[in-house]
């Protein structure tokens, strides 16, 4: 991944416990969960949109890619901003005061990752290879998949002319995993446990992802 900082100033508040360090895992969190929400302002007021976004690395910097429809008043907005920032959820879920030992108040467990860069528009070449890509994504392996160079000629320009491609060229992130890292061996593992036997896909993640922020007490040596 790129040499994007994830420094001690922080504009989001992260415990060091509870900060995401590791570049690979960071990445990882990207792919895994890539539709974030990019943030700028319009000059008087926050706007915001959702957007589904893929991620590259060029001369050794993160680069995010998405688009939005050119109906939307972000791509005129976030070009003029100094800095936007791009939100991205991870697993997360609740977490009941019942799995501790002792008396507790509830809490939330999840992943968050911040990413802070300035925005600029794409061109029609870039915007086309990153149609191409992001189809590919995901439609690759699918029955009669419909990637981007089976459409005709005259189908993905009329595509492209609705929308407006945006790149962030990251100047860094800011990451957060709270699962529980403040917890004492016993409740840590019985919070891992009891999500991981829940019927809710949400809680499962987040117990997969505690039993890889303290392996040794669930017999994975890792």
């Amino acid at each position: 991944m790129c040499a994007a900082s994830t420094g001690r100033h922080t504009e989001m508040y992260i415990p060091h416990y509870y900060r995401i360090e590791d570049r690979d895992q960071i990445s990882e969190y990207l792919t895994r969960y890539p539709f974030g929400i990019l943030v700028a302002s319009d000059g008087n007021k926050p706007i915001a949109v959702h957007v589904p976004w893929e991620w590259r690395e060029r001369d050794g910097r993160l680069v995010l890619e998405g688009h939005v429809a050119r109906n939307n008043p972000m791509w005129k907005a976030a070009p003029n901003n100094v800095e936007v920032l791009v939100i991205f959820q991870g697993p997360h879920t609740y977490i009941s005061p019942s799995w501790y030992q002792e008396q507790n108040v509830p809490t939330w467990n999840y992943v968050a990752i911040h990413v802070y860069g300035a925005c600029r528009m794409m061109d029609d070449a870039q915007l086309e290879v990153f149609l191409e890509n992001l189809v590919a994504r995901y439609e690759n392996g699918r029955p009669n998949a419909r990637l981007w160079h089976t459409l005709t000629e005259d189908f993905r320009r009329q595509q492209m002319r609705g929308i407006v491609g945006l790149a962030v060229d990251v100047a860094r992130i800011e990451a957060a995993a709270k699962m529980s890292q403040n917890r004492k061996d016993v409740d840590f593992r019985n919070i891992a446990e009891m999500l991981g036997s829940s019927d809710i896909p949400q809680d499962i993640e987040v117990s997969k992802v505690m039993k890889t922020v303290r392996p040794e007490l669930f017999g994975d040596p890792r």
